[in-house]
């Protein structure tokens, strides 16, 4: 569970988080118009640090491009204010979450005036991240929107409909976490994460275009090049995922999940090695321990 600090900045203020809020026949709340993205900050020996603000924060500003938002703050601007943000909320580790939503009060389906507001709060985890293997359950009929209907870049909450049934529905089923397949009914992501597999040695990510592009999806990608481990950003068919050495999902929360078993199917590791040592890469990469990724890096004071 996320507890979001007493003050988040909205339009380019500090305000009390509980006092903040998008109208409810506005076209965010009926229409799913708002859109977001989420960062990390942690512990470093500096201080407390955002991880790859930048990245979320040019992630963010294309969501609002794909939706049509019209954002008044810039780039600068909102990774400032994830600095300010973090800094008073006393915590050194946790989540930041930009969002953008309509200043429209009528529900209408296309809104007559596009000027967003922006909030960015902090947000602290109240229970640590879940380390035993994940159970994963994969419907064939249970799909990520294909491009054509949805871009996978957007970050929106509508999208996240579809997939939250999905998850429901897998934890019914006695899963932890559902995969969700792209329309030719390959492997393409869970709904707030990315997946990967390991296969003789070879690390194995569905290709951009047809997922989200994820920030620790990316990150696993430069340091697994940088470790010299072989990449394959290839379709993924269950068949092949479901009998991996090694699968594991990555999102900002996480940051790495192993994957115990797909569809009641146990795999071989888990965490394998190739699993745990991308781990530890990721987790010494946030916490500032890699002085070869020192830039994506941003210190809160």
């Amino acid at each position: 569970m996320a507890i979001t600090a007493p003050l988040l900045w909205l339009d380019g203020a500090m305000v009390a988080s509980s006092t903040a809020g998008a109208p409810l026949m506005g076209h965010a709340a009926q229409r799913g118009s708002l859109v977001f993205d989420v960062g990390s900050f942690n512990a470093t020996s500096r201080g407390p640090a955002l991880f790859r603000a930048r990245d979320h924060v040019a992630r963010f500003m294309r969501s609002a491009r794909i939706v049509g938002l019209e954002l008044a703050a810039d780039e600068p601007t909102l990774v400032d204010a994830a600095r300010r943000v973090v800094a008073e909320s006393g915590s050194e580790q946790g989540l930041v979450r930009w969002s953008a939503f309509l200043d429209a009060r009528e529900p209408d389906l296309v809104p007559r005036h596009h000027a967003a507001h922006v909030a960015v709060a902090a947000q602290t985890l109240q229970d640590p991240p879940r380390r035993e293997p994940l159970r994963v359950a994969v419907f064939d009929d249970a799909r990520k929107a294909a491009p054509d209907v949805l871009p996978p870049d957007t970050k929106a909450a509508a999208a996240y409909l579809g997939p939250m049934l999905a998850r429901k529905r897998a934890i019914a089923k006695g899963a932890d976490e559902v995969v969700l397949l792209d329309r030719d009914g390959d492997i393409a992501e869970a709904p707030i994460a990315n997946a990967f597999a390991v296969v003789s040695g070879v690390l194995w990510t569905p290709p951009l275009g047809r997922v989200l592009p994820g920030i620790t999806r990316d990150t696993v990608l430069a340091i697994a090049r940088a470790e010299g481990i072989p990449v394959k950003e290839e379709r993924l068919s269950l068949e092949v995922f479901a009998a991996a050495d090694e699968a594991f999902l990555t999102a900002t929360s996480l940051p790495i999940a192993a994957i115990g078993s797909v569809n009641g199917r146990p795999l071989r590791g888990a965490p394998g090695p190739l699993t745990s040592l991308l781990d530890e890469r990721v987790t010494a990469a946030r916490r500032g321990e890699d002085p070869a990724r020192e830039g994506w890096l941003t210190l809160v004071r």
